[in-house]
C-alpha cells in the first residue's frame, strides 16, 4: 500500500532524479572528461540522501525503491542521450566516408550498472535512516 509519505517521498526523488538525469546529459555534451560525471552522480546521491532523512517513518525497503527509481531515471535518461549522440557521431563518419568499426556492449554492461545503482541505492537508504 502506498502512504502520503512514500508518495511525497518518490515525487521528490523523482524530481531530482530528473534534475539529475539533464545534469549527466550536460556533463556528456560539454565535457570530454569522463570522470567528471562522478560528481554529477554524487549530487544526485547526496539530494537523495537528503530527501529521503526528510520522511523519518519510511522503511528501509521503501527508501531503498525510491532511490533506486531516482537513480534509474537519471541512469536512462543518460544512457538515451549517449544513444542519440552516438546515432548522430555515426550518421557523420557515413556521411563523410571513414571507415569505422562498431564497438559491441558487453554482456556483463548492464547487469554491472543495475548492481552499482543497487549498491549505493542501499547506501543512500541506509544513511536516510
Amino acid at each position: 500500500m502506498i502512504t502520503a509519505d512514500f508518495a511525497a517521498a518518490l515525487s521528490r526523488a523523482l524530481v531530482i532524479g530528473l534534475f539529475g538525469g539533464v545534469g549527466l546529459i550536460l556533463t556528456q555534451v560539454y565535457s570530454r572528461r569522463g570522470p567528471l560525471i562522478f560528481p554529477v552522480y554524487a549530487a544526485i546521491l547526496a539530494a537523495l540522501t537528503l530527501s529521503l532523512a526528510r520522511a523519518p517513518n519510511l522503511p528501509f525497503a521503501s527508501r531503498f525503491v525510491i532511490a533506486l527509481t531516482s537513480t534509474l531515471l537519471a541512469t536512462a535518461m543518460a544512457f538515451a542521450a549517449t544513444l542519440v549522440l552516438a546515432a548522430r557521431a555515426r550518421r557523420k563518419l557515413v556521411e563523410s566516408g571513414r571507415q569505422f568499426a562498431p564497438r559491441r556492449v558487453p554482456a556483463w554492461g548492464l547487469p554491472l550498472i543495475l548492481l552499482i545503482l543497487a549498491a549505493v541505492s542501499a547506501g543512500v537508504a541506509h544513511v536516510a535512516a
